[in-house]
Parts: C-alpha cells; structure tokens; sequence
C-alpha cells in the first residue's frame, strides 16, 4: 500500500452493507458529540487554552477516532463479531467534525453571547442605546435578571424561567444555524461527483483518518509511526509538566520567539506578528501538502510582512494599507471562479439535467439532483427571509448570500485539491466586505436595520476556520472511500447537525451559568459578544462612512492576482506559486504556521530530492506518529485540565 502518494483504496471486505452508516455508528457519534461539545466550550472559552476546531484536522476528533480504533482493536481480539469496521469509524469522525464545527469556536461559542450582550454591555459611557432601537428583539435576549448568572456564575441553566427566556432566540438561531449548514450540504451533494470522481481530488486533510481506520494494522505496526509517536507525545508530555510545575524545564516548540520583538525602528517594525513555533502536529499535517502549496504558504506569508515593511518606508499613511486582509478575501473570491471555470462542463451537464435536457447517473448520489437543487432553492429563500427579518434589505441580502457561499465553494474546493492546514479569513467576510467597498451611506439610507442585520451576522463571519462546507464535503470522499451509501452519511451528517446545535447551547449556558463567562480566562465569553456591537454596529451607526476605495481596490487585486496565479499554474508546469497559498497566507493562522510549514516543506524537498518516492513513501508513518503523539498527549492534557480545574497546557496555538 502507498501511504503517501495514492488514497488508501477501498477496503477488500466492503461489500454491500459491510461498511454502511449503521444505526449503532449513528448512536455512537450521536453520544458522543453532547460530550465534545462540552470539551470545546471549557477548552475554548472557560480556559482559553487548546483551539482544536481553529485547525482543519481537528485534534479533539483525531484524538477520539485513535482511541476508538485502538479499543476496536481490542474488540475485535475477543468479540470479532461485535467490532466496528472502518465505515463505522469513520461515520463517528465526520459526525464529530460536523458537531464541533457548528458548537466551535467560530459558530456559537460566539453567538450565545452575542444573544445577551447589547444591553448587558451598554454603559452611559458607550453610547450603545443609539442602536437599540434597531435590534430584532426576537432573536436576541434583553434580560438582566436572566443573564447575570450567565456572566456571572453560580447560578444554573436548569430553571425553567431560564430555560424558557433562552428558548425563543435559541430556535430561531436554531433554525437559522441548520438551514445554513444544510445548504452547504446540499451544495456538495451538487458538486461531489465532479470533485471526487471526474477530477479525483486528493482530500489530503482526511489522509490520516483514513489510514488510521483501514489500514490500522499495517500502520500501526510499522516502527516509524511510535518513533514520530514517542517524540511528539514526549515533548507535550514534559512541556505539560513544566507548566504545571515552572521548575521542570520546558522543550520549546510553540512561540519561541517572535521576529516582530526584535524589529523596533521604522520601517521594519510595521512587521506583522511573525511567530517562530515548531508544533509537531504541524509539521506532521504538512508533510501531506503537495510542495508547491507548503512553498507558496510561507512565501507569500513574507511577501505580506514585505508590503507592510514597504509601504511605511515609502510613508504610505493610508489607514489599512496593504490591506492584506481584503488582499486575500479577494483570493478567496478567486478560488470560487476557479472552481466553477474547472468545473463548467460538469456544471452545464448538471443544468441540462435539472431542466431534463439531458440525464446523468447520480446512483451514487445523497440525494436527487433535482432534489438537492430544490431544497437548496429553498434553504436560500428561507435564509433571505430570515436575513430580511433581521432587518436586511433585499438587494442587500442577495448580495450577502452571494459572496458568502462564494467564500464557502472556495473553501471546499481548496480542502479537497490541497488541504491547507488552516483557513480562516478574518475580518473579511461579507458582513465586512459590503460595508467597506460600498460605503455605508448607500446601506445606511436604507435605514440602520439593515447594518444591525449585517452586525448579527458576525459570529458565522468573524472566521472561517471552522467552517462546515469542508467537513460534509470530505464526509462524502469518506463515504465513496469506503463504499458507504452517501444517503446514509446525509443522514448522519444532519443528525449530527442537530446534535451539535443542541448540545452547542446547552454547553454555553450550563459552563456560562456555572462558572461565569465574565470569570473566564481573559473573558472571551463576554469578549465575542462584545465585538458585533463594538466593533462594527456603534461605530457604523455613529459615524458612518463611504466606500473604502483602498480596501476596494485590494480585494480587486486579490481577485486578478489568484486568477493571474491560476492562469500560469495553467500555462506553466513549472510555476510554483499556487492562488490558494495566497488566499490562506495572511491572516491569524499563518502567524502561527508559517515557521512548521517551511520546516515540514524543508524535509520533504529533501527526501523526495535525495531520497526519492520510495524515501517519502517510507517517512510518512513517521509524520503521521508527530500528528497522534501530540494530539493524544495534547487532549489528555486538555481533560486534565477539565477536570482537575486547572488551566491546562495548551499545545496550540500557545
């Protein structure tokens, strides 16, 4: 089996139903995902410490799809006829992904207290009854005597009158939250085939679970893995201890410096932050990149530092300039047109076949074509009314829906060809991008309903690391993978879904009644709540202001330079830089992973130029063993914390 340049292939036991979505995988995933989200919101939020769903193969879930596999292991041993196979593992891993993305970091963790916090953040002071007027009472909570155990702890969620007051926002969000998330399911149910079988995209994010899973023994009995294992779990095993106990030494390999310290005259210190770290989870994750994307993530990481570093030598004074992230939001943009110009003979197959011109085999499909179409139709509509209900203008809606699920194809698309190990994308979703390259006048006279509505829109914009268009559309790869009805893996990808919103909630309120968000580790439970009506709502009702032209300008950059990369990627087999390098290079995530990318980008150009194919075929269990060891030893550390209540040792990102 080549662990390193093919897919692991379909299991030679998989016939029929052997490695279907089966109702004991469902319940399983089902159990677990309440559990999760728990984990998250006081790993998240209560400590601040480890941020597994900020990453794409996230380490909470890798954890518990090792544990699982190695206890099935065991099952298998003495009781074979009871033990899960590999479809069934990995059932439990994509409804995990997808529960962990909806209750994570960039969904309701930053929701709940956005729900609350407009009136429990108003002081005279800041002025924030100028837009109170404004806000949609229906979806949002104006209850002192309710939240203050929210903010300020021992109290409890479990009471009828809060339970009730919560209830009214939580399932229009609710709803909100699921018919988002089923849209992007259904998108991928549209675009699967083109991308999984006509163009055989690799997925590289899912390359570890997949071989962890079906090719287990193989893998685990190979040296090379407990080697890479042994180091990595070592090194957050002693760095664990040391910040339990200041006096053991540590073995640095997060933050160990930072470049920016050392720039302090003008015009190097318009540096941004540049962070050497050496996770070994990340140079693990990024052996898998293909070179050109690993070399183009770290190159154009510095070629933002150099825009920064330029234009204060030239004195440019323009608030924002570069503006890097417009730049990139403009690359994003890119990456969906790409997307769609590479997909366009399938994508007119698929018009033609909706208006029954023309017939195409979707067998193996979630859902009908037609079907799908439909209830994406609807999804959208839906959306548009609850956008408008928030107080949304309609031009403004449409223009809304547009950019986001343009933003959501790119991401698709990217973690299918390439699998960037981090994309986040912040401040620069449409809720930010209309705003600065229409100016707020034009929306502003349609009256401050409109602004609130894009305001409230913030905690499924502020990031988009994790983002659920990703995890469902590799759910589908997993599911082809290991001849898995995709009908099934819909099924339980939904019921995740709805585990995952629920359980999202009810973990907010309960840590948030029980120990206070305002107690929280540098408070990011009031924080995010605070940053919608602080950083946008305020100062766009108080002081609008017109179209940015320079942020105008960069996005338009960032949208002809990703086509310009593409174009010669296309002309040029040569050419090194990739458009998705340059889409993911310049936000919070690459501050972080730069440094490991260019390691890992390092060793595998010196393997494979010294080593050859067969070298890289061989080191890979070696990089897949940094990923388990600190992922394992990480999480541990991480449960320790919990239930000890102590701060845990973070593993990422510091």
């Amino acid at each position: 089996m080549d662990l390193a340049t093919r897919q692991p292939s379909p299991m030679p036991d998989a016939q029929g139903d052997a490695c279907s979505v089966t109702l004991r995988s469902v319940c399983i995933g089902a159990a677990l995902i309440p559990i999760t989200c728990m984990w998250l919101i006081q790993s998240e939020i209560l400590w601040y410490s480890s941020q597994p769903t900020t990453v794409s193969l996230m380490p909470h879930v890798v954890f518990m799809l090792f544990l699982l596999t190695v206890g099935n292991l065991l099952v298998k041993r003495w009781w074979p006829g009871v033990a899960l196979n590999p479809g069934e593992l990995l059932t439990v891993y994509v409804m995990l992904t997808i529960g962990s993305v909806v209750c994570g970091h960039d969904s309701i963790e930053i929701l709940v207290s956005m729900i609350t916090h407009a009136w429990w953040g108003a002081t005279p002071e800041n002025g924030w009854e100028k837009f109170h007027p404004y806000l949609p009472k229906f979806v949002l909570l104006d209850a002192p005597d309710i939240v203050r155990g929210y903010y300020q702890g021992g109290s409890t969620m479990y009471d009828w009158q809060v339970i009730l007051a919560w209830g009214r926002p939580m399932l229009w969000w609710g709803s909100f939250i699921f018919v988002l998330v089923g849209s992007l399911f259904l998108i991928n149910t549209l675009l699967r085939k083109q991308w999984t079988e006509n163009e055989k995209l690799s997925y590289p994010v899912i390359q570890i679970p997949l071989l962890v899973t079906t090719q287990t023994r193989r893998l685990f009995s190979n040296r090379l893995l407990w080697y890479g294992f042994a180091i990595a779990a070592a090194i957050d095993l002693v760095n664990g201890l040391s910040h339990l106990y200041p006096a053991v030494p540590s073995i640095p390999v997060v933050h160990i410096d930072n470049l920016k310290r050392y720039l302090t005259e003008r015009p190097w210190n318009a540096v941004g932050e540049m962070w050497f770290s050496l996770y070994p989870f990340a140079i693990g994750v990024c052996f898998f990149l293909p070179l050109d994307l690993a070399f183009s993530c770290w190159f154009f990481f510095i070629l933002f530092q150099v825009q920064r570093i330029l234009s204060s030598a030239f004195g440019i004074g323009i608030p924002g300039f570069p503006f890097v992230n417009d730049q990139t939001a403009g690359g994003y943009l890119a990456l969906c047109l790409i997307a769609v110009w590479v997909s366009r003979r399938y994508l007119k197959e698929l018009l033609l076949h909706l208006i029954g011109a023309k017939r195409l085999d979707e067998s193996r499909e979630a859902l009908p074509y037609r079907a799908a179409a439909m209830l994406l139709a609807g999804c959208l509509i839906y959306l548009g009314v609850f956008l408008s209900w928030l107080g949304m203008a309609l031009w403004v809606v449409v223009l809304f829906l547009v950019l986001y699920m343009a933003i959501a194809v790119a991401i698709a698309r990217m973690r299918a060809e390439l699998g960037p190990p981090a994309h986040d994308l912040h401040y620069a979703g449409p809720d930010q991008m209309l705003p600065r390259v229409l100016g707020m006048k034009p929306l502003g006279a349609l009256g401050p309903y409109t602004l609130t509505a894009l305001a409230l829109t913030w905690f499924f914009n502020r990031a988009y690391r994790g983002h659920a268009i990703a995890p469902s559309l590799e759910g589908y790869k997993i599911a082809q993978q290991t001849q898995t009805s995709a009908r099934r893996m819909l099924g339980a990808m939904l019921v995740a879904l709805a585990i995952g919103i629920v359980g999202g909630f009810w973990a907010m309120l309960h840590v948030g009644y029980k120990y206070g968000m305002e107690a929280s580790a540098v408070g990011p439970g009031w924080w995010f709540g605070f940053e919608p009506y602080s950083r946008n709502l305020h100062p766009w009702i108080s002081s609008p202001q017109p179209a940015n032209t320079g942020a105008s300008i960069a996005t338009g950059v960032g949208l002809l330079g990703a086509l310009a990369l593409a174009a010669l990627r296309m002309r040029f087999a040569w050419w090194p830089l990739h458009p998705v390098g340059y889409a993911v290079s310049g936000s919070w995530s690459m501050e972080q992973l730069w440094f490991p990318i260019f390691a890992s980008w390092v060793l595998k150009w010196v393997i494979l130029h010294y080593g050859g194919a067969k070298a890289y075929r061989r080191t890979v269990p070696f990089f897949i063993g940094l990923v388990l060891g600190e992922f394992v030893v990480g999480c541990l550390w991480d449960i320790h914390g919990i239930l000890a209540g102590v701060d845990p040792y973070s593993y990422w990102p510091y």
